[in-house]
């Protein structure tokens, strides 16, 4: 199996993961199940968490209570609800100061979102998910570009200068001039209007073509008034006309 297979199978199997990933987190169901798994985490982690926080500060406060009774620590005396009051203020420690509670306010917060998205019939995948997904086509993208790039230059070689030949000379109908291009020009799409000084060209549909210096892009040309109206104008340096 060739490596252009293989990253083919691969790059197929990620879309469709992502895909799949993607379109089940847009559903109703998928965001309610969101939610109450957030609420689910959030109350488990946060009584845990509570216990823990007050065990500690009733600790740090009869211990700071004995050291003032032994005079080694003075101040005002340590009150009973201080713990209490410390205590009230774990839950947005807990939310924003933890793991499980980052993990469960991002579930509380975009299940939310999500089910009263889907409650006026606008689906909202996860935001993550959606995330991931457009790495992942960004990546493969890149990938298939450079691998397309790769695969073009290696056929067309070098970077050249571009040439100007009459129109006739490649057969090409309904054409003044054809720029013969060694790399593809992406602002010349179909309807482009090139300024070249006192001239101005239309760029007609480009097609390829296999010569003996290599694979060359034509792009077709033809004369356009001057007074005329342009709507997309691109600024060329129209090399000297060959034959």
């Amino acid at each position: 199996m060739s490596d252009a297979h293989r990253f083919r199978k691969l790059s197929d199997s990620a879309r469709a993961v992502a895909a799949t990933a993607h379109h089940a987190s847009r559903g109703t169901l998928a965001a309610i199940a969101t939610l109450l798994s957030g609420v689910v985490i959030g109350v488990i982690g946060f009584l845990r968490y509570a216990q823990s926080v007050a065990s500690a500060n009733n600790g740090l406060m009869l211990e700071i209570a004995e050291r003032q009774s032994a005079g080694t620590v003075g101040g005002k005396d340590i009150m009973g609800g201080a713990s209490v009051a410390l205590t009230m203020l774990s839950s947005l420690a807990f939310a924003l100061g933890t793991p499980l509670g980052w993990l469960a306010t991002y579930f509380v917060v975009t299940g939310l979102v999500r089910c009263l998205a889907a409650a006026v019939d606008e689906r909202r995948g996860d935001p993550i998910v959606g995330l991931v997904r457009r790495l992942v086509a960004r990546w493969l993208s890149r990938r298939n570009e450079a691998r397309t790039d790769a695969a073009y230059v290696a056929l067309a070689g070098p970077d050249v200068a571009d040439r100007v030949v009459p129109a006739e000379q490649f057969g090409i109908a309904d054409a003044d001039l054809v720029v013969v291009a060694s790399r593809p020009k992406p602002d010349w799409t179909p309807g482009t209007v090139l300024e070249c000084g006192d001239r101005w060209l239309c760029v007609g549909e480009a097609v390829q073509r296999s010569l003996p210096m290599g694979l060359r892009i034509l792009y077709p040309l033809v004369d356009m008034p001057g007074a005329a109206v342009f709507r997309r104008i691109v600024h060329y340096e129209l090399p000297p006309r060959v034959g």
